[in-house]
């Protein structure tokens, strides 16, 4: 009886705390308030109080948005993001862990892949019944243009859409439904849906245009005249004349990334992506014009010119990090919004349009930033939704705006149409002519930003690109020998590769043929990786079994239930824990490399078709080489350094307590203050480039010593950006693993010591004898657990610190972690990602048995004297 209490009382405490973690994680919807009004997360709520006059703008809208709607409280959807290639995939994370916000961000490269994946509820039925008041039933079998056409026959039109919808927005915001006959939104509005329909999925929340901003004081400095450059060859001398690196001065600020150097392709004539005839699409980035793009950008970085300052190769501020001085940057491309204007003193800035290439034509990027609603939401809140999308940017909103701009003495930097319906004419006047001729003529003349299939990921391939062309040393050495021809031919080389691979894995267009050949080997290497894994499965079961056997007798064998029955009911919870954590992940894994998923549940069986994919993908294999690398060199710098670093403190005469706290200390920080206190050191303006100034400005003293000032992005350069990441690791680590360390050296006896004093042993000799054999177990178990973490993890100092660039070709920092979680979150490539973990995990498991056979071997024994 005493006993069935005690397991009641188990029992009872699992089901309380399983109870509680349910109330903490699902017991609620997180939509609705105590109160009875709709949370609603959402895209342009700011998350801050207001420092800005674009923020407080924004607060002013939201406030009367609560005004015009008191049910409705909208809360900010953003999240923790680190800047660089984590922007996109913040909505994606919160989506994949059920949180997605109601009011979507959609831009341009990510309206496809939202589409596809079925994220969006389509808005046709908002804009026709609630906000035109129209009925048009057969509105899905139109094309863009008829419906437009339809949409006009409102008087609401002008304001509401027309005056909120550019041009180039229709061919992004309406796209094909991809449920196809089966379409459950015209079902539910009682209309007959169709193989081939479409639908409106986003709506606009205001145009962005990219334009040149130039400063007056450094163009004045320079003796330019008081005008933007007009062409690209002007821009490049401007550029150089304005670079002074000595005083923290650059000619231009720009990043050597796809989205930075757009305007060159564009004014060049180039594009990204474009549709074939059959509505296919494929990246052209290597074509002639994005040749004479690129070689325009390597020229602006790469190439040496002399000013009046000195002879310098670069003219171009990249934006990382600084630890000394302001950095003075005389031209930059910007959207040209009120966001810009509420951030910089507008006084100081004079605007232009994007210079003209070289065939005398000029081009800039348009983009608008759209909003949808998320489909997995009841009626109520889809409701709520569309209502804060039409007031956010509407009419109303866009007086507010205005009104915040004129009280804070902007007035003169919004747009004159605004102004005037704004009841500001008087401001009018007062607009400079120059912003707004920039303005109006590159919404006339603006690209749309990449849309089509994938183009989510189309920038991470154009970056890659430009960093292996502006990194490439034989390009390097073409600019730096003013050989146009050799260095266009060796761009031209490596666009075509770039492109071929960006084809292939963002559009996964391939032959039959070669298709083919992955599967065939897909399926060999599968059959292969199950035999050896079940193999070596039965080796570590009998090795183990074997190590049991010798130190149990014939009556302690087997499970003894009756014997250890209160054990095994309190490893309920814990064996639990780690079957829920780890073991149903990978058994969910186990289906999802075989699927194509889809996080609605959408998903469709492809079979072996991830495994073919990544058994080819040379990313990933090169992302598999550079983790090999990082382990080897994680081994011999961040494995052994707490040992050695252990073994001198224990020959420290005085002050033990004091030099462990010190060493100690590192870990103690916070992992996001180690990562930027790092990367500061690294950047052009760290610690590095400073101490290497320093000596420098010494050997300069001497008679035919000249060393030019070191500005080097170290995190850049792909010889030594590996190590660069590694520092941190190593210095942070070093600390925690040393207590271990000293912990275990305590227990070695003295006696041990003295004996070999008295034989005449050095340091070195009791080392080797004594000190390195009496902590082997530790060593090699220890050993074990670095190298399989540093393989699968390490990708977070990565992320912050480099994103896995610099590329040439491929990333020279990106750890297989890493590069799988950039295609499970970034990418939503669950199938994908999932199969590279099978593959990646397979080769560890190979390591960890033949370490784990070593471990079998081994005696461990307790101190003499105790039993």
């Amino acid at each position: 009886m005493a006993n069935a209490k005690r397991l009641l009382a188990v029992v009872g405490l699992v089901a309380l705390l399983v109870g509680v973690g349910w109330l903490l994680v699902g017991g609620h919807s997180g939509g609705g308030s105590d109160d009875g009004k709709l949370v609603l997360r959402a895209w342009g709520v700011p998350a801050g109080t207001g420092s800005t006059v674009g923020e407080m703008s924004s607060l002013k809208v939201i406030d009367a948005f609560q005004q015009k709607y008191p049910d409705i409280v909208p809360i900010s959807a953003g999240g923790l993001a680190i800047p660089g290639r984590t922007q996109d995939i913040v909505p994606l994370m919160q989506i994949a862990g059920d949180i997605p916000p109601h009011v979507m961000y959609v831009n341009f490269r990510q309206s496809d892949t939202y589409i596809r994946n079925k994220f969006l509820y389509p808005l046709d039925k908002y804009i026709e019944h609630q906000t035109l008041g129209l009925d048009i039933p057969d509105g899905h079998l139109l094309s863009t243009e008829a419906y437009v056409e339809r949409l006009k026959a409102s008087a609401k039109y002008e304001t509401e859409i027309k005056g909120r919808v550019p041009r180039q927005c229709w061919q992004v915001m309406r796209r094909k439904c991809p449920y196809g006959a089966d379409c459950p939104f015209c079902r539910e509005w009682g209309v007959e849906p169709a193989a081939d329909h479409y639908h409106v999925w986003a709506f606009p929340q205001g145009p962005l245009v990219i334009t040149l901003s130039c400063r007056r004081d450094m163009f004045y400095e320079a003796g330019i005249r008081d005008a933007v450059p007009e062409t690209l060859e002007d821009f490049l001398q401007y550029a150089r004349k304005m670079t002074n690196p000595k005083e923290n001065m650059y000619g231009v600020k720009m990043r050597a990334d796809g989205w930075s150097t757009l305007s060159f392709l564009y004014s060049m004539g180039g594009r990204v992506v474009e549709q074939d005839d059959q509505g296919k699409w494929r990246c052209v980035f290597d074509s002639e014009e994005a040749v004479e793009a690129y070689y325009f950008t390597a020229r602006l970085m790469l190439e040496p010119f002399e000013n009046e300052y000195g002879r310098f190769t670069s003219a171009v501020y990249t934006g990382d990090e600084t630890t000394t001085g302001e950095i003075k940057t005389a031209m930059a491309f910007h959207y040209l919004d009120q966001r810009f204007f509420s951030q910089q003193d507008p006084t100081q800035y004079m605007f232009g349009p994007v210079p003209k290439g070289f065939t005398g034509t000029r081009g800039s990027e348009f983009n608008s930033l759209m909003t949808g609603i998320y489909v997995g939401h009841d009626q109520r809140y889809r409701d709520a939704a569309w209502k804060y999308i039409r007031f956010f940017d509407g009419p109303e909103a866009r007086k507010i705006r205005a009104k915040v701009f004129v009280e804070n003495g902007l007035g003169h930097y919004v747009h004159p149409d605004l102004l005037r319906a704004s009841g500001y004419p008087e401001y009018v006047r007062l607009v400079p002519k120059a912003w707004i001729e920039a303005y109006d003529e590159a919404m006339d003349k603006g690209v749309p930003e990449p849309y089509g299939e994938n183009c989510q990921m189309v920038y991470f391939y154009v970056s890659a690109a430009i960093s292996q062309v502006t990194t490439d040393r034989e390009v390097k050495a073409a600019i730096e020998a003013f050989d146009a021809d050799r260095a266009k031919a060796r761009i031209r080389q490596i666009l075509k590769e770039r492109v071929t691979r960006s084809n292939e894995k963002m559009l996964h267009i391939l032959t039959p043929e070669q298709q083919r050949l992955r599967t065939i080997v897909a399926y060999v290497v599968a059959v292969a990786i199950t035999v050896v894994f079940v193999l070596l499965f039965r080796r570590v079961l009998k090795t183990f079994s074997q190590v049991g056997l010798r130190h149990a007798g014939p009556s302690r064998q087997g499970l003894q239930l009756s014997r250890y029955k209160w054990a095994y009911i309190i490893l309920i919870p814990a064996v639990g824990s780690i079957a829920l954590w780890r073991y149903w992940p990978l058994l969910r894994g186990t289906v999802m490399a075989f699927q194509d998923y889809n996080v609605r549940g959408f998903s469709q069986w492809v079979g072996i078709q991830n495994f073919a994919n990544v058994l080819f993908d040379d990313d990933f294999w090169y992302a598999m080489w550079v983790s090999f690398k990082y382990a080897a060199l994680f081994v011999t710098f961040g494995f052994t350094a707490p040992i050695i670093l252990a073994i001198l403190l224990t020959e420290v005469p005085r002050g033990k307590v004091l030099f462990r706290t010190i060493y100690y200390l590192p870990a103690v920080l916070s992992g996001v203050v180690v990562i930027f206190l790092w990367k500061g050191f690294f950047s052009p303006y760290g610690t590095i480039n400073e101490l290497l100034n320093a000596v420098s400005v010494v050997l300069n003293m001497i008679p035919g010593v000249q060393i030019d000032v070191f500005r080097t992005n170290w995190l850049n350069s792909p010889e030594v950006a590996l190590l660069c990441v590694l520092a941190p690791v190593v210095w942070v680590g070093m600390g925690p693993g040393c207590l271990i360390y000293l912990a275990a050296l305590k227990t070695i006896p003295e006696e041990l010591y003295e004996a070999s004093d008295v034989d005449g042993a050095g340091i070195l000799q009791k080392i080797r004898h004594i000190t390195l054999p009496s902590i082997k177990g530790l060593i090699l178990i220890n050993f074990i657990g670095v190298v399989v973490a540093t393989m699968k993890g390490g990708g977070q100092f990565v992320l912050a610190m480099t994103g896995g660039r610099p590329y040439a070709p491929h990333g020279e920092t990106e750890l297989i972690g890493l590069h799988i979680y950039l295609q499970a979150f970034g990418y939503l490539r669950f199938g994908s990602a999932t199969a590279m973990a099978w593959v990646l995990g397979s080769l560890l498991v190979g390591f960890t048995v033949f370490q784990l056979q070593r471990i079998s071997r081994m005696e461990f024994r307790t101190a003499k004297g105790v039993k």
